[in-house]
């Protein structure tokens, strides 16, 4: 195993780097990333089959290679991110696109991606940190253990020290052919839920929960890094990689719960219970009041929203919608508490269906009114 040491990142290495961030003086560079939920579970060899990340969080960005002696761009990358979890794992993979691809050269730099994780919370990269890595040659990968652990001056393998090595990664290039320009794909699986951060990159025990990400990809052949997000007050790539200040935010999602109730009067489409959904899901209910009640307005989160209908609710965190119902009114005041058709968007009522009761009512109304004028006790 090479030991890395200060900055000798080994050659060609991309990396995401990563790390729980709760501090308030952290840089929180760009909109955040909200982690889909995985559906789908991928296979981690390296190639995004059909259907393996439709469910993902997708981030488009750049890569801006600078030079490591005086940071000057040298070329920009265009680039892909995706994540996805399913609670138990968080599913990565980066494509790079358009990047000539290099094996190993005379002085053993590889191409590569690597995951590294901020465990302690404190914006910068100290000992027992953990993180994964990926290299593109086949033949000894630098990280051929795969899981990493920072030792306090540099990163080694986990079970090196004493740790677990629990990660999965796979790669590939769409040109192998030494020089050749194509595509970098980089899939890399990690564990979210374990028992304490040394054993696990991920020790997360509820979602959800918020990791600083840092995406770096290093051609040392060519003297230049590229790294997202950057911070463009500091020039030289290679000198963000410590700074735990210019992390991206990456929120990792459970499944959000939307349940749904009623007042008497009526129902709801989805019926009422409790209905599980990915971050960012909307999800239209539609409320239909029973005969001779109207749709009144809707309540989410204990709070008047009014009376659209349907209604549609974004599941950004679990929600409570309530469909409030209510009798139809007549004139005076009084009510139909028997069967009367009523559209559920106009709330017109047609009186015909109510089977002759309307029409007993009105005649009742009018005897009272006759006996009464005639001096006479209404027949009980």
């Amino acid at each position: 195993m090479r030991r890395l040491t200060g900055f000798a990142i080994p050659s060609f290495f991309a990396i995401l780097l990563c790390s729980i961030s709760f501090s308030p003086v952290l840089a929180h560079l760009e909109s955040p990333v909200d982690s889909g939920w995985a559906v789908n579970i991928p296979v981690i060899d390296g190639t995004m089959a059909t259907g393996e990340w439709t469910d993902a969080t997708v981030r488009d960005f750049t890569l801006e290679m600078r030079s490591r002696l005086d940071g000057a761009l040298n070329k920009t990358l265009d680039a892909r991110f995706h994540v996805k979890n399913n609670w138990t794992y968080i599913h990565l993979a980066v494509e790079i696109f358009n990047d000539d691809y290099e094996a190993e050269d005379f002085a053993n730099n590889w191409n590569g991606l690597a995951v590294l994780f901020d465990d302690d919370h404190d914006g910068v990269v100290s000992a027992g940190d953990n993180g994964e890595g990926v290299t593109t040659w086949v033949g000894a990968p630098f990280y051929s253990k795969n899981d990493l652990y920072y030792t306090g001056s540099y990163w080694d393998a986990d079970i090196n020290a004493g740790q677990t090595n629990d990660g999965s990664l796979g790669w590939s290039h769409t040109n192998p052919i030494q020089g050749a320009i194509g595509n970098w794909t980089f899939e890399i699986l990690i564990p979210l839920v374990g028992s304490d951060g040394d054993n696990y990159d991920f020790a997360i025990t509820t979602l959800p929960q918020t990791v600083g990400f840092k995406i770096w990809f290093q051609e040392p052949a060519k003297g230049t890094d590229g790294v997202y997000p950057d911070e463009p007050a500091i020039n030289k790539n290679i000198q963000e990689i410590s700074n735990g200040a210019t992390f991206g935010d990456l929120i990792i999602h459970p499944l959000y719960t939307l349940t749904i109730t009623t007042t008497a009067g009526g129902i709801t489409n989805p019926a009422p219970g409790e209905y599980q959904h990915p971050y960012g899901t909307v999800v239209d209910v539609l409320a239909t009041p029973d005969v001779c009640y109207v749709f009144d307005y809707w309540e989410l989160d204990t709070v008047n929203v009014g009376s659209a209908n349907p209604i549609s609710v974004t599941m950004d965190q679990n929600h409570t919608l309530h469909a409030v119902f209510k009798l139809i009114e007549v004139v005076g005041g009084q009510t139909i508490p028997f069967n009367v058709n009523q559209h559920a968007t106009s709330g017109s009522v047609d009186t015909f269906a109510c089977g002759g009761l309307l029409s007993v009512i009105i005649s009742t109304v009018f005897v009272s009114i006759a006996y009464a004028k005639y001096g006479k006790k209404h027949p009980k």
